[in-house]
């Protein structure tokens, strides 16, 4: 789909229609820290109720649901806000990021962002409750739908209006094909055991945490678009194209396995320190193998298969997947300290991250080298403060400081 949209709109198209990918998905990755809380709190209510059922402590149960909350309807109120909240806000960032030729694109941003509060909540409740197949089916979907949608608007026309509606629809399609399969059980498992103000809370923690995330992921361009400027969109088309397709590798499973890591850590505590040094070990492996070929041959294959308007070296393509390796660190260490209730170190972790790659934005350099320094240097710092706070902690499931 990247392949497509940069060939058939050029670089200039490529670079508004990223930018508003990256809106819109800013704001799904800050939505992220929904899907997680819903996950953590599903796993912790099974995890309660699976003990209380072994131990015959009725009363736990019976406590369980006296104070439970159902996500749906949490995720239905998120949804409305935050919707309102893009819309207010679009004023500060979609002339300057998009130019004024295309700030409408405004209010597809805000539909796909509310569509999407609903998806993030669900997702949570299939991953907390193990309902693995649904929650692979509706990551699949969500993707299909989206390259074949993309896909066949260029096939008629370059136009980012129809373009961008194919961006949001599969939010809203993918979770209704995956709900008629098991209606009942995603009802009955968005039931958590938690109060409506502890659940805004927590859930407002891990959007803040996620808020960082989303800095350095999916709102990385819209990020670049500033420094660069809205009549600059050929020479960012370049460098999104490159930071999008150096993260994919690691990123795009990472992404998707989070929350499965979340209610790993949550179900199996005693594990925890065991499985993020094996995940580190492998990403580093991967990532190492990843820009050696970058060194020796990315360049000209970029070039091969985008044409001579892709203009970066080989040294900042490896520098790119060297900071994606570092990022993919990032979300397993984070993912094994939310588990833990350690809402106030997870979030910690993050946005020491991002206000370390937002400042290095800031240095005198090429925009490239800028970009790939900061991307490193960020997550390296947020990655280090996750793992010192997992060390310090040793086994305890002390929540004192969450």
């Amino acid at each position: 789909m990247t392949w497509r949209v940069y060939t058939e709109a050029g670089a200039a198209g490529y670079g508004v229609f990223s930018v508003f990918w990256s809106a819109l998905f800013l704001v799904v990755g800050v939505l992220f820290g929904l899907q997680q809380e819903a996950t953590r709190a599903t796993a912790h209510t099974e995890r309660e109720r699976e003990r209380a059922a072994n131990t015959e402590r009725h009363a736990t149960v019976s406590a369980a649901r006296t104070r439970s909350t159902s996500l749906w309807i949490f995720a239905a109120a998120a949804a409305l806000l935050v919707g309102l909240l893009v819309l207010a806000t679009s004023p500060l960032w979609a002339v300057p990021s998009l130019g004024a030729q295309n700030a409408g694109l405004a209010w597809f941003v805000a539909a796909g962002a509310a569509l999407n509060c609903v998806v993030a909540a669900a997702s949570g409740v299939m991953a907390g409750s193990g309902m693995w197949r649904q929650l692979a089916a509706t990551v699949a979907l969500d993707g299909i739908l989206r390259v074949v949608g993309v896909t066949a608007v260029l096939s008629v026309t370059d136009d980012i209006v129809p373009l961008a509606i194919a961006v949001i629809a599969p939010f809203p399609l993918s979770l209704a094909i995956v709900f008629v399969s098991a209606p009942r059980a995603l009802v009955a498992n968005a039931r958590v055991a938690i109060t409506a103000r502890e659940l805004v809370v927590n859930t407002g923690r891990t959007m803040l945490a996620a808020s960082a995330t989303a800095v350095l992921i999916n709102g990385f361009p819209l990020v670049l678009s500033f420094f660069a400027g809205p009549d600059n969109h050929a020479e960012l088309g370049s460098l999104v194209l490159a930071v999008t397709l150096t993260r994919a590798p690691i990123l795009v499973p990472l992404t998707a396995l989070s929350s499965f890591l979340v209610s790993r850590f949550s179900h199996h505590p005693e594990r925890t320190g065991r499985t993020v040094a094996y995940l580190l070990l492998l990403i580093a492996a991967v990532i190492a193998v990843l820009c050696a070929a970058a060194w020796l041959w990315g360049e000209p294959v970029m070039r091969f298969v985008f044409g001579p308007q892709f203009d970066l070296d080989a040294g900042v393509l490896a520098a790119l997947i060297a900071s994606s390796g570092l990022i993919g660190g990032l979300f397993v260490s984070g993912s094994a300290v939310l588990a833990r209730n350690l809402h106030g170190l997870y979030a910690a972790g993050w946005v020491a991250a991002s206000l370390v790659t937002l400042a290095l934005l800031f240095l005198p350099l090429p925009l490239p080298q800028r970009a790939a320094l900061a991307l490193a240097a960020g997550p390296a710092v947020g990655l280090a403060t996750h793992l010192v706070a997992l060390r310090m902690l040793g086994g305890s499931r002390s929540t004192a400081l969450a």
